[in-house]
């Protein structure tokens, strides 16, 4: 198909008199072939050399952003181009062309795939550029060689989206379908415009009038879709068109619609034509929820992977400014899966289709694309493969060839129900679709623990007896005691690595003040599992008060925490309506939770619990604004997500309220959106990758659309499986899984030395690589050790009936709780001995350790006036308490 669209193009640009023939401007060549010519390029950056051959340019890249600078050529201006260069990479992977007349900028950039070890010639379009412009080349890799033979130009045609000239679909005569609270009504005076109601309340139309483009004698063509013969028969409702071209092929055009499953009624769409056909544009299915009902409103809409709205403008520059933040016709690997929905009136109506790499979604709200009144979801062809169309056109920059005779075909869901969310809407897809499997066998226990065990003993976050948050230049190795921790559990079973790692846990314990153990930490998953492993438990119940009380004054008398802008820096909530969000106040509201639960103060926990309670103004929201340090805080946030459901898990264990469940489950439900449940490129790592936030950097770049940032994902898996310990009947612990081993899939192996354990800060899908800074093994950890053992590293419970907590390295299980007696399970993953805290006790219990009757002495620990008690317990151990 490749070598057909470039035989196409060449042929247009010969014939429409575009190639360089007389009258024609003559566009610039560089051709590196020719040693004077290929010496020009100057301003090698993170390149040892520059060497001229007879192939070309070639480049021996050694950092991490190589790149050299073009000449300045003069283009025509007004004169829109295509740019092929002509390259060979030993590595492979993602490069980058800038063009500019001053200083090289993102949006003024294009990327592309580079196949590694084979010369490639790649094309990509570009604007009418003009005087003095230059070009800058960033080629794939950080290590090796590339060669550029050649960058050339051609003019470039622009093909047109279809006309605005949107006609109100009719009402709805007949109900010709129904399934659950989901209807279809036949409009027979609007052609193709059927009315789907949702609980008798009309919510969308289809498209009336349908077209299709087409390129025929080098030019472009829209052809009008008549109208269709309607059958209605027990097999469904059926619409089908047939009709001649002025070319004289001949056209079928067939939707074909049936009850599903509740509340889904099923459309497969065939096209068809008689001769082969260069194809721009065919609609699949177009449906305009809102359209003559409650027009551009809506609650809430969801695109997944690319937008989660309230009342706001989709593709807006909230998030993101530039070129990509147009994301109505968004490249297929940017979506993590197929469903989008539109949520008004307390119903809402959604559309998934299948085989999402061989077509385009169209999302829209509210619709720009057409001109109606609603908005616009629907499916179209051809595919959106990151290259073949600009951002957001309905028209790429080339065709694709229909053979005579061949179908495309396309079968999607109209779903729809009740709901004052999108979530249901989530919910139905998942129910109808199922989740993913993930690759199980991927790493064993044993292959894991010696890659963790390489990460924090031999990559470069290890300096010394300190630790690195990751490997990256401002990140400084400081003294970690979560490092120890996850030395001694990756030491707990015999390895050649054992005795090393104990060692190394003690060295890098002796640099931590033992009071500091609670919130000593380089990993972005934290507990407070140090204490009880290596003790000094008391000190750290003390820390942990006074950590609550800090944070508690923080949220201040209305539990918000306010976003303000570091002075002469970026204010990074000049595009939002409020100046906070859930993600940033919820951070410090979990942690001030956790805390509190870990010394059991009661007037603490009355008061955390109390904050919990004041959240209403986020209820049935958008989880966003986790990452005010580089991202706008109006920007959807799968971390918001994780620390809301950390923080109400919390809830509903120190207060049994059913209600902080609830809330919960529909914040894991919010984060749903960001993880990839189908496959986004045909490589092989995809399934459960997370997309971090919706936006940009710095609203420009990086742009996170399409680019898992697993570190976020695991943040909110460590609360999925927190949530499953309390709602073990949900999807949660298979969703956690998948986020680990996909975490799993990014770390860095044995070939890297440096970064061998290491957690990639990003993961690049279409060229299957880790990028970005190495963060240190504990962020998979803590995910890794529930995955592999099915046991956390760190376990909590709230006795409601007893009134105490307890806290332990390990699992936790309630086998009895009454007022006045409780017995514990513990079982605890440390090889040597460690402690269970028990905390806001209401008076001094006494204690039975697997039988035996504990006097409260070393090597136990009390203190009766603040309510607690550690004791020192090894293996598997039952903890009996008897009140007075």
């Amino acid at each position: 198909m490749k070598r057909h669209c470039i035989c196409w193009l060449v042929a247009f640009l010969f014939q429409a008199g575009l190639g360089g023939l007389a009258g024609a401007p003559l566009l610039p060549v560089y051709d590196l072939t020719r040693p004077d010519e290929a010496r020009q390029w100057q301003g090698p950056h993170h390149i040892t050399q520059l060497e001229p051959t007879a192939e070309g340019l070639r480049m021996h890249l050694a950092g991490k952003d190589p790149y050299i600078h073009s000449p300045p050529r003069d283009f025509p201006a007004g004169q829109m181009l295509w740019a092929i260069l002509r390259l060979k990479s030993s590595s492979g992977g993602l490069a980058q062309l800038f063009f500019f007349d001053r200083h090289a900028t993102e949006e003024q950039s294009r990327r592309f795939m580079v196949p590694q070890g084979q010369w490639t010639e790649v094309r990509l379009p570009l604007p009418a550029l003009g005087p003095q412009y230059r070009f800058r080349l960033d080629p794939p890799g950080d290590s090796g060689e590339a060669i550029l033979a050649s960058l050339r130009f051609e003019p470039r045609a622009e093909f047109t989206p279809p006309p605005r000239q949107w006609q109100p679909p009719a009402a709805g005569r007949r109900m010709v379908l129904k399934s659950g609270q989901v209807e279809w009504w036949d409009a027979p005076d609007s052609q193709w415009g059927g009315e789907m109601r949702v609980n008798g309340q009309v919510m969308a139309y289809a498209h009336p009038r349908l077209q299709i483009a087409y390129v025929h004698e080098l030019k472009q063509h829209w052809l009008n879709i008549p109208s269709p013969q309607v059958d209605l028969s027990r097999a469904g409702y059926r619409l089908e068109a047939t009709w001649k071209d002025p070319r004289g092929a001949n056209w079928r055009y067939v939707q074909h619609f049936r009850s599903g499953l509740t509340d889904v009624i099923e459309v497969h769409t065939m096209l068809e034509t008689s001769q082969d056909t260069e194809v721009l544009y065919a609609p699949m299915f177009l449906l305009f929820p809102g359209e003559g009902s409650f027009g551009t409103n809506k609650s809430q809409a969801l695109f997944a992977g690319l937008e989660y709205l309230e009342n706001e403008s989709s593709s807006s520059e909230a998030d993101i400014i530039g070129p990509e933040s147009r994301r109505q016709v968004p490249a297929n690997h940017k979506i993590t899966f197929p469903l989008m929905a539109i949520q008004m009136h307390s119903r809402y109506v959604a559309l998934a289709y299948d085989r999402h790499l061989s077509f385009s979604a169209v999302f829209d709200s509210p619709d720009r694309l057409y001109g109606s009144g609603g908005h616009v979801m629907g499916v179209i062809w051809p595919e959106s493969d990151g290259a073949n169309r600009p951002e957001g056109s309905l028209v790429p920059h080339f065709p694709r060839l229909l053979r005579a005779g061949q179908k495309v075909e396309c079968s999607l869901r109209l779903l729809g129900g009740r709901g004052e969310t999108v979530i249901p809407a989530v919910q139905q897809y998942v129910a109808l679709h199922g989740l993913p499997a993930y690759a199980k066998n991927y790493l064993d226990l044993t292959a894991y623990e010696e890659l963790a065990s390489l990460g924090w003993l031999r990559s470069k976050a290890r300096e010394g007896n300190r630790y690195r948050h990751a490997v990256w230049p401002g990140f400084n190795a400081q003294p970690a005691a979560d490092a120890a921790l996850y030395m001694t559990w990756l030491g707990r079973r015999a390895s050649h690595f054992s005795t090393e790692l104990h060692a190394a846990a003690k060295e890098a314990l002796a640099l931590v003040p033992p009071q500091n153990y609670y919130h000593s930490a380089v990993s972005h998953v934290r507990s407070p599992a140090t204490p009880l492993v290596f003790g000094h438990v008391g000190e750290n119940v003390a820390t942990a008060r006074a950590y609550a009380a800090g944070l508690l004054k923080r949220l201040g008398d209305d539990y918000v925490i306010r976003y303000r802008p570091q002075s002469g820096g970026t204010d990074y909530a000049r595009t939002y309506w409020t100046n906070h969000a859930n993600g940033l106040t919820f951070q410090p509201l979990a942690e001030a939770l956790e805390a509190a639960a870990f010394c059991g103060d009661r007037e603490l926990t009355a008061r955390a619990l109390a904050a919990l309670r004041a959240q209403q103004r986020y209820q049935n929201g958008v989880p966003r604004g986790a990452q005010t340090w580089e991202i706008p805080l109006h920007t959807p946030d799968i971390l918001a997500s994780a620390h809301l459901v950390k923080a109400y898990v919390l809830g509903y264990e120190l207060s049994g309220d059913p209600a902080f469940l609830e809330q919960a489950r529909y914040w894991a439900w919010t984060g749903i959106p960001f993880v990839y449940l189908v496959q986004p490129t045909l490589g092989e790592v995809g399934i459960y990758n997370t997309i971090a936030v919706l936006g940009a950097t710095s609203w420009k770049a990086p742009v996170w659309f399409g680019q898992p940032v697993q570190w976020c994902g695991l943040v909110y898996a460590d609360a999925l499986y927190r949530l499953a310990e309390v709602d073990p009947q949900g999807l949660w612990r298979k969703v956690a899984e998948g986020i680990t081993v996909a975490g799993l899939q990014h770390t860095w192996k044995a070939n890297d030395t440096n970064r061998v354990g290491l957690l990639p800060d990003y993961f690049l899908l279409r060229e299957q690589r880790a990028d970005g800074p190495a963060i240190n093994p504990g962020t998979v950890g803590a995910n890794a050790v529930n995955y592999y053992t099915r046991a956390p590293l760190y376990g909590f419970r709230r006795l409601v009936r007893a009134g105490f907590n307890v806290h332990a390295p390990g699992l936790v299980r309630v086998q009895q709780d009454t007022p006045r007696t409780a017995r514990l399970n513990v079982q605890g993953w440390p090889a040597q001995n460690y402690y269970v805290l028990l905390c806001g006790l209401p008076a001094m219990p006494r204690i039975k350790v697997n039988g035996r009757e504990q006097a409260l002495q070393p090597p136990h620990e009390a203190d009766a006036a603040a309510g607690w008690m550690a004791l020192q317990v090894q293996g598997v151990a039952t903890v009996e308490v008897q009140f007075p």
